[in-house]
């Protein structure tokens, strides 16, 4: 009986992760993404809950990418939406922790 409690609890788990989809900043991360995403050595490495971006990168595309990603932002942000203050974290490849 305990074997079937806990099938069926690992199964209902399962398929609550499955279901669970991106929160609403995540959504907006991922149209920012959209409008960025044209700069040859930018990698996306996550987009986290809260809708920051966090890429790897070239310096020469970082900074750029970077600029597009905080206009895209702003735009959001004109259009009455609620828009994190941190929207993107630009790793440098070559740094060793480094981060812009």
């Amino acid at each position: 009986m305990q074997m079937i409690v806990l099938v069926a609890l690992a199964m209902m788990m399962a398929a609550g992760c499955a279901t669970s989809g991106n929160t609403p900043a995540q959504d907006l991360a991922w149209e920012r993404w959209g409008s960025c995403n044209h700069l040859g050595t930018v990698t996306l490495d996550r987009v986290e809950q809260d809708g920051l971006l966090v890429v790897m990168a070239y310096q020469v595309d970082g900074v750029p990418f970077a600029t597009c990603v905080k206009e895209a932002a702003a735009a959001q942000a004109r259009r009455g939406i609620a828009v994190p203050s941190s929207v993107v974290l630009v790793k440098n490849y070559g740094c060793l922790g480094g981060a812009m």
